[in-house]
């Protein structure tokens, strides 16, 4: 095995450059913390530590919270599954999840939430009343048209529920592309209302 001994600042210079995060001071208290299983050695002034022990002990720590260096350079990294960070970091999520769970309860009991059943059973009642009144429309329009142009009453229906199935499928569409598109930019993080803003 090809031992490796360097300075603690070398040391916490490449574990920063590989993506663990850590200055001197920290790193070497770290390394004191952790005496038993790190082996330093004194030469001159300096402390030197076998690089590659370091590194291998501070990635099985479980203590540690290991930055993703995309994150470091300000870009955002797709999230993972399983939650990486402190216990104080997820003490805070916890809050926050409380927080919001409360302010969802908050906005129920003031009745300005509404269960998406009801929403989900709201529109297809007014896609169902606006059908009906199409179909109320289309007889007494037919008759209207019959007797104001000579047209056939059956032919001038057939038409006028031709028009009224063409607009209740485009109405349809319109629906199905905005929720798709809001659906969209919700996974995507973005803002549903500013996505919706730019089509």
């Amino acid at each position: 095995m090809n031992e490796e001994w360097i300075s603690i600042t070398e040391a916490a210079a490449r574990l920063s450059g590989a993506g663990d995060s850590v200055d001197r001071s920290t790193l070497s208290r770290y390394i004191a913390q952790h005496g038993e299983a790190l082996e330093t050695r004194r030469e001159g002034k300096s402390n030197l530590v076998e690089y590659g022990a370091l590194a291998a002990h501070r990635g099985e720590n479980i203590r540690i919270r290991s930055t993703p260096s995309a994150v470091q350079r300000g870009t955002i990294a797709a999230p993972t599954r399983r939650f990486v960070g402190t216990q104080s970091d997820g003490a805070a999520r916890k809050m926050l999840a409380d927080a919001e769970m409360r302010e969802m309860d908050l906005a129920k009991r003031r009745g300005e939430l509404t269960p998406t059943s009801e929403v989900d059973q709201g529109g297809r009642d007014a896609i169902a009343l606006m059908q009906s009144a199409f179909d109320r429309a289309v007889e007494s329009e037919a008759a209207g048209l019959s007797v104001k142009y000579g047209w056939d009453e059956r032919i001038a229906r057939l038409a006028l529920k031709g028009f009224a199935r063409a607009g209740i499928e485009a109405f349809n569409r319109e629906m199905r592309d905005m929720l798709d598109r809001r659906n969209r930019a919700r996974a995507a993080g973005d803002d549903p209302a500013a996505a919706e803003a730019l089509q």
